[in-house]
C-alpha cells in the first residue's frame, strides 16, 4: 500500500499550519472535507480566487466531529433566566436566523428542512446549494459518538499517525502502532 504523498495526491502540509494557510492562494489542493464551519474557513483563506465548489459527497454517510455546548451554572442567581436565554437561543427559529445572518450552520435537527437553509447558495462557492448539502450530511449522520475524557488526546494523536503516513514517514501498520504506543502513554 502507497501513502497519498508516494501517489502525489497529498499536500503534505499540516492542517492549519502557515504553509496549509497559503496554499489556498495558489492552487494547493484538489480537494478538501468541508464541514460547514470550514466554508467561512475557505471563503476567507481562497479570497480573491476563483473555482472553489462543494459536492453533496461523503464516503460512508456522514459524519460528526463534536459541536458547542450552552450550559448553566446551577448556582448562578438567574438560573431559571439562564435556562430560558439558552432555550431561546438554541430554538431551531433562533438558529435559522444565525444561519441567515452569519452563515452558522444550525445544530438543531428541526431547522435541518427550514427553507431558508435548504434553499440557500454560496456565490463563492460556484453557486452551490451549500444549506441543502449541509443539510443532508447532517441527515446522513447515523449517530452521535460518545466521547469520553480522553478524546482530545485520542483524537490529536490519530491525526498526528494519519499525518506520518501522509507525509511518508511511517507505513499505516507503523503509524498504527504508533498509534496505540501513544494511546497507552495517556493512561
Amino acid at each position: 500500500m502507497t501513502s497519498l504523498s508516494e501517489e502525489g495526491l497529498s499536500t503534505n502540509l499540516v492542517q492549519w499550519s502557515e504553509d496549509w494557510t497559503a496554499s489556498f492562494q495558489n492552487d494547493g489542493f484538489a480537494t478538501m472535507a468541508c464541514p460547514g464551519w470550514m466554508l467561512g474557513v475557505i471563503e476567507g483563506n481562497a479570497d480573491g480566487v476563483e473555482g472553489w465548489d462543494i459536492a453533496n459527497v461523503f464516503p460512508g454517510g456522514g459524519g460528526n466531529w463534536g459541536g458547542s455546548y450552552l450550559t448553566v451554572p446551577a448556582q448562578g442567581d438567574n438560573v431559571e433566566e439562564a435556562q430560558e436565554l439558552a432555550k431561546w437561543l438554541t430554538a431551531p427559529e433562533q438558529q435559522i436566523k444565525a444561519f441567515e445572518a452569519k452563515g452558522t450552520f444550525p445544530s438543531q435537527v428541526d431547522a435541518l428542512t427550514d427553507p431558508a437553509l435548504t434553499g440557500s447558495t454560496n456565490e463563492f462557492f460556484n453557486g452551490a446549494p451549500t444549506g441543502q448539502i449541509l443539510a443532508d450530511r447532517a441527515e446522513a449522520v447515523p449517530f452521535i459518538a460518545h466521547k469520553g475524557p480522553k478524546f482530545a488526546d485520542i483524537n490529536t494523536a490519530f491525526q498526528q499517525a494519519i499525518q506520518r503516513v501522509d507525509e511518508g514517514k511511517e507505513s499505516a501498520d507503523e503509524a498504527w502502532d504508533s498509534f496505540l504506543a501513544d494511546v497507552e502513554r495517556l493512561g
